[in-house]
């Protein structure tokens, strides 16, 4: 029986998508009351005015806790997958590294670019 360490279970999705998880759930129930520079989604169409701040606050954060458990669930699949092809240390190495960063940058950019089109569609007319 062979033992299972951290390194073995701790890979960038998992703990990329509980950070997502954590702000986007903060963000959903503590949401920002005014504009400002500080805390909330920040672009220049969320800054339009109230009422775009408000959707946008509301709908990235959504997003990004959807974002979250997509990431916990692919980390735990690949988890899985390195266990099962044992690959050497520094091949776990390198795929642990590109993890990270692919699943801090992809959702977040991802998360930009759908919040700005629903803002889009959203206040079209307006």
């Amino acid at each position: 029986m062979t033992s299972i360490g951290i390194t073995t279970w701790v890979l960038g999705p998992q703990v990329i998508g509980f950070i997502f998880l954590i702000i986007g759930s903060i963000m959903l129930f503590f949401p920002p009351k005014k504009i400002n520079y500080l805390y909330g989604y920040r672009t220049a169409a969320s800054m339009k005015n109230q009422q775009t701040w408000d959707e946008a606050n509301k709908y990235s954060a959504n997003y990004m806790i959807k974002c979250g458990i997509a990431l916990i669930i692919i980390g735990l699949l690949i988890a899985g997958i390195m266990n099962i092809i044992s690959p050497a240390i520094k091949v776990r190495a390198i795929v642990t590294v590109f993890l990270f960063l692919v699943s801090g940058m992809l959702p977040a950019i991802l998360m930009i670019v759908a919040t700005e089109k629903h803002l889009t569609k959203t206040f079209r007319d307006k």
